[in-house]
């Protein structure tokens, strides 16, 4: 048990530079269509980066007559312009694991869908709210008891997914894949429940301004990754799969073209 017990550390420290070296790899492809979403991605969040804080500093200053004065959507919000987006790319991604997962039959990244679309239905509809209210009203909970058990029943649900995803893993290297999305899903949970209880605690201390940038931009900028990275193991995959066929077609043309020698001799 004990040695097996340190094949285990040894593997998942063995994993760790192979898990670097996909995360690089997920994120820089030498493709033309990854090249296009990872700039068009960027821009629109360096764009919206740019209103939010447009927008702040006219709320500051009560400049009236500034156009984005007063323009909530144009804050960190639910239903806000960069949450929608943030809620665009965890749509994508959903469906780039889901489709990857039909497509090479590895069924660990249903997972990961289905991760992605409860982390969707909580950030868009608050689902975990939802929860906590329906606890309030059939069993007197308190609201914040509420709200704490509507947090731990979306986690809980999580955690059993990747679970479930994990056990059906075949080889190092999907292995170290799926560990690259657990980390950012580690630091979107990160942005999106640590930032916000550190928020909560020291806030008033604090530029609103710059820790909202901080804990929403992060996550915004967490889900980006994501999505690029699902898309750029697709990339990967793809050309794999070309370079495959392509061997396979030159070996079965030479074999060909020595079959054909043969019978000329």
């Amino acid at each position: 048990m004990y040695a097996a017990t340190l094949d285990k550390i040894s593997l998942l420290v063995n994993l760790i530079p192979q898990c670097l070296r996909q995360a690089r790899d997920f994120l820089i492809v030498p493709d033309r269509l990854h090249r296009w979403c990872a700039i068009v991605i960027a821009s629109v969040i360096f764009i919206l980066v740019g209103f939010f804080v447009a927008y702040a500093y006219a709320e500051k200053y009560n400049l009236v007559d500034n156009f984005f004065y007063g323009k909530l959507q144009f804050s960190f919000i639910d239903g806000g312009y960069p949450e929608l987006f943030g809620y665009a790319l965890e749509i994508v991604a959903c469906a780039l694991f889901a489709s990857f997962a039909w497509v090479h039959a590895k069924k660990q990244w249903y997972a990961w869908a289905t991760i992605l679309f409860v982390t969707f239905l909580d950030d868009a509809f608050r689902s975990h709210e939802t929860i906590g209210q329906s606890f309030t009203v059939w069993f007197g909970v308190s609201p914040v008891g509420g709200d704490l058990i509507g947090f731990a029943i979306t986690g809980i649900l999580s955690a059993v997914l990747w679970c479930a995803g994990i056990v059906k893993v075949n080889s190092e290297e999907d292995l170290s894949a799926y560990f690259v999305f657990t980390m950012y899903y580690a630091l979107m949970i990160f942005f999106g429940v640590g930032a916000d209880a550190i928020h909560g605690l020291f806030g008033d201390n604090m530029s609103q301004t710059v820790f909202t940038l901080f804990e929403d931009g992060g996550e915004l900028v967490t889900a980006a990754i994501i999505c690029l990275s699902a898309l750029g193991m697709w990339l990967r995959e793809k050309q794999r799969t070309i370079n495959i066929l392509e061997k396979y077609a030159v070996s079965k043309q030479d074999n060909h073209g020595a079959s054909a020698t043969r019978k000329t001799f």
